[in-house]
């Protein structure tokens, strides 16, 4: 046994580190933010469309501004047409370009409700999921086994539907399902 590199308590402290997941504890529930990254294609989704937005903003600029400074023109309804519309998709792409990549799962055990949220890269949350603790019929452990990674999963009103919290091994997974089981049902 003097061999062995790693204590019982170095373990569990080893499993708790490596957990890519947190909770945080706020006055009105918890919240279960996940700490993996965001897949490559949104990342690289994301920054297309931020150079597709800048370029399409600049352009909607050029098409109201440029012909009036060259030539004395008055404003043509298909130019403030197509410079609306491409200032749309320019902002559009642009909120695409800023907006976040994870979703957050709020536990709020005050108001009994569950919702998942996106933060934007400037801090501020959208709501992309709401369901109330009545509407959660299970709390289980799905196994992965192409990745040997599990995920917990809450079902919602007894259908295929289900909502994911998080996702890591059953032992860093455990904690969390008997505190959600605790708080839900």
């Amino acid at each position: 046994m003097t061999d062995m590199n790693i204590t019982a308590g170095g373990f569990v402290k080893h499993v708790a580190r490596a957990a890519p997941f947190a909770t945080e504890d706020q006055f009105w529930g918890y919240k279960v933010r996940s700490s993996e990254s965001a897949p490559v294609s949104v990342m690289l989704g994301q920054a297309i469309s931020f150079f597709f937005g800048v370029c399409l903003v600049t352009a909607t600029f050029g098409v109201l501004v440029l012909p009036t400074l060259f030539f004395d023109g008055n404003f043509g309804f298909m130019r403030i047409g197509a410079a609306v519309l491409m200032g749309a998709v320019g902002f559009y792409l642009l909120w695409f370009a800023s907006r976040g990549t994870i979703a957050d799962v709020h536990i709020d055990t005050k108001a009994r409700e569950i919702r998942e949220v996106v933060a934007n890269r400037f801090g501020s949350p959208t709501t992309v999921g709401f369901y109330t603790f009545d509407e959660i019929s299970g709390i289980y452990l799905d196994l992965d086994e192409s990745t040997g990674q599990s995920q917990l999963l809450l079902g919602y009103n007894d259908s295929a539907h289900a909502i994911s919290v998080a996702k890591g091994t059953e032992a860093q997974l455990l904690p969390l399902r008997d505190r959600l089981a605790k708080d839900l049902l």
